[in-house]
């Protein structure tokens, strides 16, 4: 019997994990402003994204700096995930989380949110949320 109710605890746990947190329950006018980091834990660097209306966003990580534009686009179809997209005005040249400078002035950066709560959104590069990379947009306080 015991064997049977942690059967089935389990299972219940597995589904809800499984289960998709509703994206609208994430107000993208108002929760979205503030600071978010990316940690990746194979690099061990942290990134962090600063939010500021109505539409500015400053990225720092390691020695990179970059600010630009961004946006975030709510799809309608539930299947879909939002898209996070970042047109970058102005970067430092240097290193940030990767071993190489790049330069990504002028360059357009889009990204699936793929919400796993109100203040955490796993990055992904499809708009189905298959093909995420295992690295988290987390709110901070």
């Amino acid at each position: 019997m015991l064997k049977k109710i942690s059967c089935f605890m389990l299972a219940s746990a597995y589904a809800l994990s499984a289960q998709a947190f509703d994206k609208t329950q994430v107000d993208l006018q108002k929760d979205f402003w503030g600071t978010w980091t990316v940690y990746n834990a194979k690099t061990q660097c942290t990134e962090s994204y600063q939010f500021i209306q109505p539409s500015k966003v400053e990225y720092r990580a390691k020695q990179k700096k970059m600010t630009g534009e961004f946006s975030v686009t709510r799809t309608q179809d539930p299947k879909q995930i939002d898209v996070f997209a970042m047109s970058v005005n102005s970067d430092n040249k240097k290193a940030g989380c990767g071993s190489q400078a790049v330069d990504y002035s002028q360059k357009q950066i889009n990204l699936g949110l793929k919400w796993i709560s109100a203040k955490t959104a796993e990055l992904c590069t499809d708009l189905e949320g298959k093909q995420c990379l295992g690295l988290y947009l987390i709110k901070q306080k």
